[in-house]
């Protein structure tokens, strides 16, 4: 799976990534510990949830690089506690019972790397800036939800009809304010606040409010998410310190499933881990719908609502689901046994995704979804480009989302040719429009509402 899967991946991050590879990749033949378990069962959805709670500590060897014989860095331990939960559904009939598998971490692990020849891997141009720090972080969100591992139990189940596999649900997210911030500048007694908005797999901040321990930002955020069991938001308050390393200054987080199911809440969180401070936040359930007599309206209440300086609201939800091409030239690199790459770059706006699959006689299969906010499909394309490892190009296609606005169910599933190619180059994919629009019940995002104040989750001592 390393190599099929995210080996290509790194390979289409950059130009100076295309020969990347795993040399070896040996996990040794010791199995993670299971400390204790919890089951449970949902009739409604036809699944049984498994709760483990894993310790994995062992030697390994995985080693990387850009040639077959020389490393240039690896992995020779690692260390992984927390809980890994399966998820076994839908419940069917006949044997094996279930239709599939599907195993994520709810929420980060304890994960410990001991590198080898880390060094050489922040010279890779493009990984200079990281941290061991920060790569960690990154490699860590691999792995916790809404990523998820997914195989099928039964011979010909379709995991496309595994309800969690896309993110069909959407909150519109409001940070207000916050008061009383602990103060991270001694000569100015204040701190330069902004918030870390992470959740459904998306990260969003606001912008820095400088010298203040009480900022108002009133911005919007919207988050897709899946029907994965217990997911939450976390909000991260950090003090921008310029060039110098940026301060902690405290956070909180909502669980998904705290916000009703036709409504919104509106709360100050205490801050944890601090000695002060709190945020104000208002999150509202929004509807996906496939009306696209709808957009009308909710461009003008987005419009009106919308503060000042601030960025437009969105109104739509675009489905990307790239699945294959074909009739792709083939060009092997020279004197490498790696396969030809071919790279999709998908994109609206400036928002713009990129995955990597191996072409084997001029088929490649990416099988990749994407999401994108959509601020007015009226005006917005989606640009989708394809070149090798080495950024030559292969072809394009451009799409006009209005073009969506008028296709049944708003949906476009088609092969789709390649312009400027030397070949008949297709590419077939699914495109799907949904209109967000907040749920009943629900104030608009200026809405004035009574905040309800929260204190943050505490511990209880044993004794």
């Amino acid at each position: 799976m390393i190599r099929e899967r995210i080996q290509p991946d790194i390979r289409a991050k950059s130009n100076y990534l295309a020969s990347f590879r795993f040399i070896n990749i040996d996990f040794g033949k010791k199995p993670p510990q299971i400390k204790s378990w919890k089951t449970h069962a949902d009739p409604e959805k036809k699944q049984i949830m498994l709760d483990l709670d894993i310790s994995y500590n062992a030697d390994i060897k995985v080693d990387a690089g850009f040639t077959e014989k020389t490393p240039i860095a690896g992995i020779k331990s690692i260390k992984l506690e927390g809980i890994l939960r399966v998820i076994l559904a839908p419940l069917m009939e006949d044997s094996p019972i279930f239709g599939a598998l599907t195993v994520y971490f709810p929420h980060r692990p304890v994960l410990e790397l001991q590198w080898t020849g880390f060094a050489h891997l922040l010279n890779i141009p493009g990984l200079q800036t990281l941290s061991e720090k920060e790569l960690m972080n990154q490699i860590g969100q691999i792995i916790v939800a809404p990523q998820h591992f997914s195989h099928p139990l039964a011979a010909r189940f379709d995991l496309a009809k595994l309800q969690f596999l896309e993110p069909r649900n959407a909150l519109r997210i409001r940070v207000i304010e916050a008061k009383n911030l602990v103060a991270k500048e001694i000569l100015t007694k204040s701190s330069n606040p902004y918030v870390v908005i992470c959740g459904g797999g998306t990260t969003a901040k606001t912008r820095v409010i400088h010298k203040n321990l009480n900022p108002k930002w009133n911005e919007t955020f919207e988050i897709l998410y899946s029907d994965l069991p217990d997911q939450e938001i976390e909000f991260n308050l950090i003090s921008d310190k310029g060039v110098k390393i940026n301060q902690q200054l405290g956070s909180c987080r909502i669980r998904i499933k705290e916000v009703p199911e036709r409504g919104f809440i509106d709360k100050w969180i205490d801050l944890e881990n601090v000695k002060s401070g709190q945020l104000h936040i208002k999150v509202t359930r929004l509807r996906l719908l496939s009306d696209p007599t709808q957009l009308e309206e909710v461009l003008k209440v987005n419009e009106q609502s919308r503060p000042k300086r601030e960025n437009e609201i969105a109104s739509a939800v675009l489905y990307t689901y790239i699945e294959k091409g074909r009739g792709l030239p083939v060009i092997q690199v020279k004197k490498d046994n790696l396969k030809a790459l071919a790279v999709v770059q998908v994109g609206v706006e400036d928002n713009v995704k990129k995955i990597g699959s191996r072409i084997n006689n001029g088929e490649a299969e990416w099988k990749k979804r994407f999401q994108f906010l959509i601020r007015n499909p009226l005006n917005e394309e989606l640009k989708l480009k394809v070149h090798n490892e080495h950024n030559k190009p292969i072809g394009s296609i451009t799409v006009r989302l209005s073009r969506l606005l008028a296709a049944s169910e708003m949906t476009l599933q088609d092969w789709l040719p390649l312009e400027s190619t030397e070949q008949n180059s297709e590419i077939r994919v699914k495109l799907q429009l949904r209109i967000l629009t907040p749920d009943v019940g629900a104030p608009s995002p200026q809405g004035k509402t009574k905040a309800q104040y929260i204190k943050p989750r505490t511990k209880v001592k044993k004794h």
